[in-house]
């Protein structure tokens, strides 16, 4: 039985430019001729309808394709309580900091050269990695498209421009509509307790190629109002809109588990049961 963990938050929206119902009135008007023009709408697996223009346009928040890191032992840019998205895969540790995900959404990485794609979505919070090799030498690059569903991106790969739904890590238009991507469980962490646990970790850096100021958090005002502006299917009420949670799946059934409620370090643990 496979286990994923995913980090996620409650699906939220943006309401730093646009009120909800001009941007829904956009949406309705703008999903032809823009999500149309840029992308091969076909073999759609949600409804037409339901996906939004964030703003950017394709590409228009640039993936980082050749990310360069540094040892952390030589760090002197990151705070402690700088918060970084973790991973450890084929025996290597990497953090990723939020202050540079903010601005670019996804990272296309290796790992011991297999293909890793790390996302990142700050409208919701939601941090979900994807090994990304599709085999004979081939592999998946992901890059934002502008669009949204759910509030969450919908991201496109560069050798079929099919649309893939971050959230659910599958295909959801295009030539490969249906496909879906292996998750590599990730972690939302401060800097000092990744790189307590992982004292040889690398640290994504600043040389990204862009020209991005990762001193301001472009989304510092957002996370602090409680406001819904991209629309969303469904709102669950058992928690406010932009509570951060822990997401664990296991064979198709899910549970969320309130960061507030969670062990504060690694030497204390969570135990449960998920679907038996």
């Amino acid at each position: 039985m496979s286990t994923i963990l995913r980090y996620a938050a409650a699906l939220t929206g943006l309401g730093l430019l646009l009120n909800f119902p001009v941007l829904a009135q956009r949406a309705i008007f703008v999903q032809e001729t823009a999500a149309g023009a840029d992308f091969r709408m076909e073999n759609l697996a949600i409804p037409s309808y339901d996906i939004v223009p964030g703003g950017p346009g394709k590409d228009g928040i640039p993936a980082i394709d050749a990310p360069q890191f540094t040892d952390a032992r030589h760090d002197q840019w990151m705070n402690d309580e700088d918060i970084v998205i973790g991973l450890v895969h084929n025996g290597v540790a990497k953090a990723y900091p939020l202050r540079i995900l903010n601005y670019h959404e996804v990272v296309n990485d290796e790992f011991d050269g297999e293909a890793v794609a790390v996302t990142y979505s700050p409208l919701c919070g939601s941090a979900m990695a994807f090994a990304t090799d599709k085999g004979d030498y081939e592999r998946w690059q992901l890059a934002v498209s502008g669009l949204l569903y759910n509030n969450n991106p919908l991201f496109f790969d560069r050798k079929t421009e099919s649309l893939w739904s971050q959230l659910s890590a599958e295909a959801v238009s295009g030539p490969v509509a249906g496909a879906s991507l292996d998750q590599l469980p990730v972690l939302r962490t401060t800097w000092a307790e990744w790189r307590a646990q992982h004292p040889e970790t690398l640290l994504l850096s600043r040389e990204t190629g862009f020209h991005r100021n990762y001193e301001v958090d472009a989304y510092e005002y957002y996370v602090e109002t409680d406001r819904l502006m991209f629309p969303v299917n469904h709102i669950d009420k058992r928690l406010p809109v932009k509570t951060l949670v822990l997401g664990v799946e296991v064979d198709g059934v899910f549970k969320a588990y309130p960061y507030a409620t969670l062990p504060r370090n690694a030497a204390h643990t969570t135990e449960d049961i998920v679907n038996g």
